[in-house]
């Protein structure tokens, strides 16, 4: 696989302009606007009703129970580490300017999401459910998000690096001009996705679950145009 420094880019479709832009000034996501010297909080009775309220903590090593649930999880200005919350269940939550450090999220299912400025570094996703939910400025950096489900989120100016995706669900997602740098999307579903100014160039895409209308606009690498060929009707002699 070619790396992101030496990938000779290739555009399918439309909005060479958006490449262009990009190719000038480069990617740049806002990061989580994060408090400094937080002081790590008493985690007791944080997570123990219903409505999750933290603003401006820094919470540490606390595990919740995988049958909790909650009506609403707000989160600001905190940051959360090694926190596990596998399978838990939230109906509504709002996550700004937030950064969860190798917590466990397997299996958490979560509607409605608002997710502003945060930052997903090392954590474990597998099988997490975001679907119908809004994304900007958000960071995923390495982790598992192995079968993990996006169905109809919308993504603007998102960064994926070095994360594992495979099987992953964004059917008729929108991730227009986000980019995804070294990471696993085989057998990733995109199918009536949007692209426009996706780049995914440096990242395997083996078995990507697209038509030829979906991948109009997605940013790729030459070694990525040959495996797109077939799909596209070109044939390479």
């Amino acid at each position: 696989m070619e790396s992101l420094s030496h990938a000779v880019p290739w555009h399918l479709g439309r909005s060479v302009k958006t490449r262009k832009a990009a190719a000038k000034g480069g990617f740049v996501r806002d990061a989580a606007d994060l408090p400094r010297g937080l002081e790590e909080s008493d985690a007791t009775g944080l997570f123990d009703d219903g409505e999750v309220d933290l603003n401006e903590l820094l919470v540490r090593g606390v595990r919740i129970s995988e049958s909790a649930s909650f009506r609403s999880m707000r989160l600001e200005a905190s940051i959360l580490q090694t926190v596990g919350m596998p399978g838990v269940s939230v109906r509504s939550a709002l996550w700004k300017d937030v950064r969860f450090a190798e917590c466990d999220l397997a299996n958490v299912q979560v509607r409605a999401l608002s997710a502003v400025r945060v930052e997903f570094i090392g954590c474990r996703m597998t099988g997490l459910r975001a679907g119908d939910s809004e994304f900007q400025d958000v960071l995923f950096s390495g982790g598992d998000q192995r079968y993990s489900q996006f169905r109809m989120s919308k993504f603007k100016n998102c960064e994926f690096d070095a994360c594992d995706f495979e099987d992953a669900d964004f059917y008729a997602a929108d991730l227009s001009g986000c980019v995804f740098r070294r990471c696993n999307l085989r057998n990733v579903e995109l199918s009536r996705s949007k692209l426009v100014g996706t780049d995914v160039r440096g990242s395997n895409i083996d078995g990507l679950r697209v038509t030829v209308e979906d991948v109009a606009g997605l940013v790729v690498d030459t070694a990525q145009a040959l495996g797109l060929a077939p799909l596209m009707g070109i044939r390479i002699l």
